[in-house]
């Protein structure tokens, strides 16, 4: 899982209807009997909840985020106005109309506002119907001037455990609105039992809560100890099945995320420095292994590759991998680099059954000037040392640069390949010709090899092919270096990162923001250009990578850079993914 790890139904779904569960919290009283002393809220949230979100100071976040210059460039946004035409927006908007006429009062900015309080919780129960509770503790003295407290009139009493509450049931939508105020408590619900269960344990009857299901503790003690500013509790076993989640999880990597029961997310904010910390569980453990020495050794190599980091880079991933994966990123962002496609689709092809034509004037577009894959005989010498060499982890280091004419962007790569035994300089010189060769030349004319001196010494010396897209190889030991560009290969060679990954990492990677995002905005004008949507539809939405993703890239200017750790024990994930902002 590509450290992108929570957002879809998990942070999309519960972003904005959390946001709408914090509309509407202002109702009951402040004279009515107080609960017992004060509990985790998580005790006193009904159980069969499928997320929960819990936050230490809401009021502050929310005030936080609404005088933050981002949240007013991303509502000028095009990406917001991309977003706001989405089906998945729209269906949260009906959900919204229809609690503002059961609550009586539009869940706007300042009704969310005023019914943020400090500690604060938000449960889910069901996705498609939003079904929820929101509990925040806050004087209740503040809402007796609130929209929803002044139109309670409207609503029916009730009453669970000694502590009235209030429901209103919109029959022509069949949205129901339900909220009490208990002593310093505010809760606010879509389900009549939900408030009234949770009104009876807060003040001390017994009852099922959300920490005594099985999901939820475990995943916990997992948990760091302490709970960051913002912790989000997902139960993946039944969210991943969810059709919603099919539909609007972003990463689309559904089969994997099914193989999690559990997961917690924890945000801590320092000064300039956003930290999100995640656990998730998996279902079962994976295959049992013997090989406990080769793990350890592979993580250690895993681990040693960030020391190869250059301090310019714009991008790099440093992952653990078999010798067959090694070999294959080797190829794909080294060997032979090519784009799966001219033209970015964005509606499914158009396919018509014909009565039996073999061609059209349309295969007159169809590329033939491109070189054919590699085939498995021609690069079977090339894996084969990677297995002799028994790769065990690999770096990729890339970054935008411009042309020596200065007009066009190129972007070079550089890799870093960590193996268990030595590799053979040799064999790979000859494996590599034959490999080059077969997708650039016949008789493996203009793919030699010669030895280059560094601008370091001898420590800094390579070889590379002299054919007309040179490629940089040198070999120390039980390390690979492979480059597309002599500068990075050099950068490479003599850097010497003092930052340090923790034991058992599996996975890290980083990105630059402030220093790509020029060359990003830059050379997605120019894809999109080459791409010119069909419909007059689509001709009117900003484009995809120079509008939408470079508006969110913009309003995001403040971030410096993102850092990703992932390590892993027997059946739980670790990842750290570290936010740097601009001062």
């Amino acid at each position: 899982m590509k450290p992108r790890w929570l957002v879809a139904i998990g942070s999309l779904i519960i972003s904005f209807v959390g946001a709408w569960s914090l509309y509407r919290r202002h109702a009951s009283n402040a004279f009515i009997p107080r609960p017992s002393a004060s509990r985790p809220l998580a005790q006193i949230t009904p159980e069969g909840a499928l997320l929960y979100i819990e936050a230490k100071d809401f009021s502050s976040l929310l005030s936080d985020w609404n005088n933050s210059p981002e949240k007013a460039r991303w509502l000028e946004s095009d990406n917001n106005r991309v977003f706001s035409e989405s089906r998945m927006l729209l269906r949260l908007r009906r959900f919204y109309e229809n609690f503002a006429v059961a609550a009586g009062a539009p869940p706007d900015t300042r009704f969310v506002s005023d019914a943020a309080g400090k500690e604060s919780i938000f449960a889910l129960y069901d996705i498609g119907q939003i079904e929820f509770i929101y509990i925040t503790h806050l004087p209740s003295a503040g809402f007796l001037n609130s929209v929803l407290w002044q139109s309670r009139n409207k609503f029916q009493p009730r009453s669970a455990a000694g502590h009235p509450f209030f429901i209103c049931n919109d029959k022509s939508s069949g949205q129901l609105v339900a909220f009490a105020i208990a002593g310093d408590y505010l809760l606010l619900g879509t389900r009549e039992d939900l408030v009234a269960h949770a009104l009876e344990m807060l003040s001390g009857q017994s009852g099922r809560n959300l920490q005594q299901e099985e999901w939820f503790s475990r995943a916990l003690s997992e948990a760091p100890a302490t709970s960051g500013d913002l912790r989000m509790v997902l139960n993946l076993k039944k969210i991943a099945v969810a059709p919603q989640f099919r539909t609007y999880w972003i990463q689309q990597n559904i089969t994997e995320m099914q193989g999690y029961v559990a997961s917690v997310s924890d945000l801590y904010r320092q000064g300039r420095v956003y930290r999100e910390e995640r656990v998730l569980l998996r279902k079962s453990p994976p295959g049992e292994r013997n090989e406990t020495q080769d793990q350890t050794q592979s993580s250690l190599s895993t681990a040693s590759l960030l020391s190869f980091v250059p301090p310019s880079s714009g991008f790099y991933q440093i992952k653990k991998c078999d010798p067959k994966e090694a070999a294959n990123i080797l190829e794909q962002r080294i060997l032979s680099p090519r784009v799966s496609s001219d033209i970015t689709q964005s509606r499914a092809p158009q396919i018509s059954l014909t009565a039996g034509e073999i061609g059209s004037e349309s295969d007159l577009d169809t590329r033939i000037d491109v070189a054919p894959p590699l085939s498995s005989e021609k690069s079977a010498a090339l894996r084969q040392q990677f297995q002799q060499a028994n790769a065990q982890a690999f770096l990729i280091v890339q970054g935008t640069r411009r042309n020596h004419d200065n007009v066009l962007l190129t972007i070079p790569s550089a890799m870093v390949v960590a193996a268990s035994n030595d590799w053979n300089p040799e064999a790979l010189q000859s494996a590599l010709q034959a490999d080059l060769g077969s997708g650039m030349t016949v008789a493996t004319l203009g793919v030699g090899w010669k030895l280059v001196h560094g601008k370091s010494g001898s420590a800094s010396d390579y070889f590379e092919s002299d054919g007309i897209r040179p490629i940089q190889l040198a070999v120390r030991g039980k390390l690979l270096y492979i480059s597309t560009e002599p500068e990075m290969l050099e950068a490479m060679l003599r850097s010497n990162n003092s930052e340090t990954l923790p034991a058992g990492v599996i996975y890290a990677a980083a990105f630059n923001h402030r220093q790509e995002r020029q060359n990003f905005y830059n050379l997605t004008s120019d894809i999109d250009r080459s791409a010119q949507s069909a419909s007059t539809w689509e001709k009117n939405q900003p484009r995809f990578f120079s509008q939408n993703i470079s508006s969110l890239s913009q309003t995001l200017e403040r971030l410096e850079s993102e850092k990703v750790v992932i390590r892993q024990s027997k059946d739980t994930v670790f990842q750290a993914v570290t936010y740097q902002w601009v001062e």
